[in-house]
């Protein structure tokens, strides 16, 4: 295996904004899908459970595409695989308005799921490796900010799209945004080469055995020491409500307020707004409580019951006032999202394993974006969306209860893991 390093600043920014823009390229593409279907759904050639379907394939395919590609991401170029992943996402893209029946439609979108899988385990370990110390742990913080700004884009431009041309057009320009930005890291890694060198692990393994005395472990056993089966729950809970909420918003507007399509997914374009401020703002309470990643998502989860239980009341309450409780459970869904998505892999790179981590804990999370994509829609179907307010509060409930109970393993493994990082 072998370790790529920038031995430059400048240029490590420059890297750093390129994959922040590939990375919310990936938000853009796949905020397209949940932007059209209340269109879709509309023109009434397909039903909600049919058009949940096609999203839930998506997300099992990126769930799967995610534990592949932590796995391995350590042992090949993480540049390679990124820029091809994105190039073969926006063939997906392009694919899609020609697909004339739903079981095409499943099939295409499935594997814009894989390939998309393709970008976050490489950007981490970019980001763990390969860019300047100093931009580390601000890279990771930022990040988080290109799903909001990616999603918001696409819920811009799709309300355009979809006001005055077809759905298709969205999946169209959402192909172009993925290519052009998998272009331009093609370019960076061109215009950074000199300045790339490759190190191979078993001599900076040596170095790094000279220094520590913990011996390397493999990752079974580090799962169990940490917690990680355990934190694997609150990281499928929160991925469920995160894009769950997200992709049926816009048919939930429209069903309860009896607004257009084009206008229920405007009115959605709060959500990512807030969602950007979400890692951010619980940054102060990640540091207040010790930085401890586990024991702050436990207090976010408990937070996230107060918007929703006043969402118990939805149709009864203004429309507005209804987004924006939505808005404010996803803004902490996001910040969820940082914790266990982000912050908590870069805890194992003593380990040699954040990419594998990276996959698992992501592959959790998007197993539970492919559970609600078909059970929202059929909870809906069939109860109403009371019933699947009543889901989420459940869920946040329980991903406040495993957060805290993962924490009575992740509480020493991150005591241990920092000791080391002072010897």
């Amino acid at each position: 295996m072998t370790k790529y390093i920038l031995n430059n600043y400048r240029k490590s920014r420059i890297v750093v904004i390129s994959l922040w823009l590939i990375y919310a390229g990936s938000y853009f593409v796949r905020a397209c899908y949940a932007a059209t279907i209340a269109s879709i759904v509309s023109e009434g050639v397909y039903d909600k459970g049919e058009i949940g379907l096609v999203g839930t394939a998506f997300f099992v395919c990126y769930g799967v595409g995610q534990l592949i590609s932590g796995l391995i991401g350590d042992r090949i170029n993480p540049f390679a695989m990124i820029i091809s992943g994105s190039a073969a996402g926006a063939v997906c893209c392009f694919c899609i308005p020609a697909a004339n029946n739903i079981v095409l439609m499943t099939v295409i979108w499935a594997a814009n799921g894989f390939f998309q899988s393709m970008l976050w385990s490489p950007i981490l370990r970019v980001f763990s490796e390969t860019i300047d110390e100093k931009l580390r742990k601000r890279a990771i913080l930022d990040i988080s900010l290109s799903l909001p700004v990616g999603t918001i884009c696409a819920y811009l431009i799709s309300t355009l799209i979809i006001k005055y041309l077809k759905w298709q057009y969205v999946f169209i320009c959402g192909g172009i945004c993925i290519f052009l930005a998998a272009l331009f890291v093609l370019l960076i890694l061109i215009y950074s080469k000199k300045d790339l060198t490759q190190v191979k692990v078993n001599a900076v393994e040596k170095r790094e055995n000279t220094n520590h005395s913990m011996p390397k472990q493999n990752l079974m056993h580090i799962a169990v020491l940490s917690g990680l089966f355990i934190i694997m729950i609150p990281s499928f809970l929160h991925g469920m409500m995160r894009d769950g909420i997200t992709n049926w918003v816009p048919t939930m507007i429209t069903e309860t307020y009896g607004v257009s399509p084009s206008f229920s997914v405007f009115l959605t374009i709060v959500l990512p707004i807030f969602n950007a401020f979400g890692a951010y703002a619980v940054v102060p309470i990640y540091k207040k409580l010790g930085e401890n990643e586990m024991k702050t998502a436990g207090v976010v989860g408990l937070f996230a019951l107060i918007p929703l239980l006043f969402m118990l009341g939805i149709g009864k309450l203004p429309v507005y006032i209804t987004v924006l409780l939505l808005a404010l459970t996803t803004s902490m869904m996001y910040a969820l999202n940082y914790l266990i998505i982000s912050l908590v892999p870069v805890r194992f790179s003593k380990q040699g394993c954040t990419s594998s981590v990276s996959g698992i804990l992501n592959s959790s999370a998007h197993i539970g974006c492919a559970v609600s994509s078909y059970g929202f829609g059929a909870v809906s179907e069939k109860s109403g969306w009371n019933a699947v307010v009543v889901v989420w509060i459940v869920s946040a409930l329980f991903t406040a209860v495993f957060s805290f109970l993962s924490n009575i393993k992740w509480a020493k493994f991150n005591t241990s893991v920092q000791s080391e990082n002072k010897t």
